[in-house]
């Protein structure tokens, strides 16, 4: 089967924002027990992961033949 390279593309993308979503999500709600802050803003990142992933997840769904805007 040839899979063309924008669907194969956006497919890894999309694969790669979720683990990057899950990661950040246990980070963030991990415990800390420690008096300083957190260096890094994992809930922020989780949901820029989440976010572009949604935008792939339609840019997906594009490429495999369903319109998603307006004509």
């Amino acid at each position: 089967m040839n899979i063309s390279n924008d669907l194969l593309g956006t497919t890894v993308a999309l694969i790669s924002c979720v683990i990057i979503g899950i990661f950040a999500f246990r980070r963030h709600f991990a415990k800390h027990d420690k008096l300083k802050p957190r260096m890094v803003p994992w809930i922020i990142i989780s949901l820029a992961a989440i976010a572009t992933g949604f935008m792939l997840l339609v840019h997906l769904v594009n490429i495999l033949g369903i319109e998603t805007g307006r004509n």
